[in-house]
């Protein structure tokens, strides 16, 4: 089964509500916790890493929080998960180091990395045409209350 880890998962949930109160004051992360039934511990640790990342600010004091680094039609689900979990890659042979464009080493000569690469570039192509905004737009739109573990 091909599936996120819940710290992607978390991070595109926490994200979300950051970008339903982009224009607003910064959102407590108890908000977010109450909201998706996150545990606030490991929710702190993917925010920190959105922070990192450039993706989250996070603001001190009584009526601190986190807001979004960028707009929501600026952030992509693919954004999201590179930060979180590193390179989109179906397979660890095709993982490549930052500033390198080439096939890895490893990966020359393995009967399925090609096609592991061209689907994992499908994938990636996917995360990356959804944007926060779109999941705010489509949340407009759906009747659903629950949420996806």
């Amino acid at each position: 089964m091909l599936k996120l880890s819940n710290k992607g998962i978390y991070g595109i949930k926490a994200l979300y509500e950051l970008a339903r109160n982009y224009d607003g004051p910064p959102v407590n992360i108890r908000e977010i916790s109450n909201r998706h039934g996150l545990p606030i511990p490991f929710l702190e640790q993917v925010l920190y890493q959105l922070k990192n990342e450039g993706l989250v600010i996070s603001k001190r004091g009584i009526h601190g929080g986190y807001l979004l680094a960028r707009q929501p039609d600026d952030i992509t689900l693919g954004d999201v998960i590179r930060a979180l979990e590193g390179p989109i890659a179906l397979c660890e042979c095709l993982i490549r180091e930052k500033d390198d464009d080439d096939i890895p080493e490893k990966a020359r000569g393995c009967i399925t990395s090609d096609i592991y690469r061209r689907i994992g570039e499908k994938v990636s192509d996917v995360f990356d045409s959804f944007t926060l905004q779109e999941l705010l737009e489509e949340d407009q739109l759906s009747s659903a209350t629950g949420t996806c573990t």
